[in-house]
């Protein structure tokens, strides 16, 4: 009977082990957090909400406890200290000290471990982009900071550096949750083939992610809408209120469809090269449709008018919502489309040069 009474205990404690926990548990042990609100921060058609949040104390332990379904990226944030601390959040336990620009995660979550480990690969090179980003502020605020051609250089080089690392890491840990967020980063640089063959490398317990989930959705659009595929159609309203679709303004013409925002500074920086380009070519059948992502009517109009922007435009003013974006699987603005005389789309996402060469070349 005491032999079976042993194997019974070994046996549930075994399976205690196993046991997944329907909780998770937050533990903070940071700097300057005495007296302020700690929030545990989520994302919601683009907008951050609070999910869950603790009043820190200097006399008790500051924890978080909840319960999620899956895994969902989150950001903790401190109550008037600027940063956040970027956390993969499952059924699992966290302890986090440091502070929020230095912050050390204990976790025995595995989507979390792997979230540190790519943390870790890319300090180097964040940490300089942060202290260039420094610089570039004071630089605006009216500091005047010596060489500061190359220190933007210097940051567009480092961001470039991230992006290839970004997809160094991809290739290299397919099973790594934090692969889908260094995925993430760079998708918008991808073809839909070039994208399609980078999620299908990706272990399937990493498709719970709401990240991987989005980008399979704009993959679903961006095929609908590859090049060597006719346009799609579709119709929004101009600033003066009435209606406008695609198809009126290609009318057999080499179109460009130019996704941009009023709100979008690479946007206002490409629009002059696109109004010298406009006058260059329409008389020989070249055309642009503007698609705005703007929410505010005023400030799209008023970067109508202070761009010189003298074709067409549209917009539903719904942001990234925005009809024509989510048509066409736009992954960030600047974003173009070019399409020739017979409705077939021929390239996309060109500029400069490059785009110069595309439209003489199917005119």
């Amino acid at each position: 009977m005491r032999y079976y009474i042993l194997i019974l205990v070994a046996i549930v404690g075994i399976n205690s082990c196993n046991q997944t926990t329907d909780s998770y548990s937050i533990q903070i042990d940071m700097d300057e957090v005495d007296g302020k609100w700690v929030r545990l921060m989520a994302r919601e058609d683009r907008n951050y909400v609070v999910f869950d949040s603790v009043l820190a104390s200097s006399t008790t332990a500051t924890v978080m406890t909840g319960s999620v379904e899956g895994i969902t990226t989150m950001y903790l944030t401190v109550e008037n200290i600027s940063g956040s601390v970027q956390l993969f959040i499952d059924n699992s336990t966290y302890e986090i000290s440091g502070s929020i620009d230095e912050a050390v995660i204990d976790s025995d979550s595995k989507a979390q471990t792997d979230l540190n480990k790519y943390h870790a690969e890319l300090k180097p090179v964040s940490d300089k982009i942060a202290e260039l980003v420094s610089l570039l502020r004071a630089e605006q605020a009216g500091e005047n900071i010596e060489n500061i051609d190359s220190v933007r250089q210097a940051y567009y080089e480092l961001f470039d550096k991230q992006d290839a690392m970004d997809s160094i890491y991809t290739v290299s840990n397919p099973s790594s949750f934090a692969s889908v967020l260094a995925l993430r980063g760079i998708f918008y640089k991808l073809d839909s083939y070039q994208l399609d063959e980078a999620l299908s490398s990706l272990d399937p317990s990493l498709h719970q992610l709401e990240e991987f989930e989005y980008m399979n959705g704009k993959l679903e659009r961006m095929k609908a809408v590859a090049i060597g595929q006719p346009y799609t159609d579709f119709e929004l309203a101009t600033p003066e209120g009435g209606m406008l679709k695609v198809s009126e303004v290609h009318n057999e013409n080499v179109l460009l469809i130019d996704f941009w925002a009023s709100w979008c500074g690479p946007c206002r920086v490409a629009n002059p090269e696109l109004v010298e380009m406009y006058h260059q070519y329409h008389d020989q059948g070249f055309e642009i449709l503007g698609v705005s992502l703007d929410r505010d009517s005023a400030r799209w109009v008023k970067g109508i008018a202070d761009d010189s922007l003298v074709w067409p435009q549209i917009s539903d003013l719904e942001y990234w919502n925005s009809e024509g974006a989510v048509l066409y699987g736009v992954p960030a603005i600047p974003h173009s489309v070019l399409i020739d005389r017979k409705g077939i789309i021929v390239a996309k996402k060109l500029k400069g040069q490059e785009l110069r060469d595309a439209i003489e070349s199917i005119l």
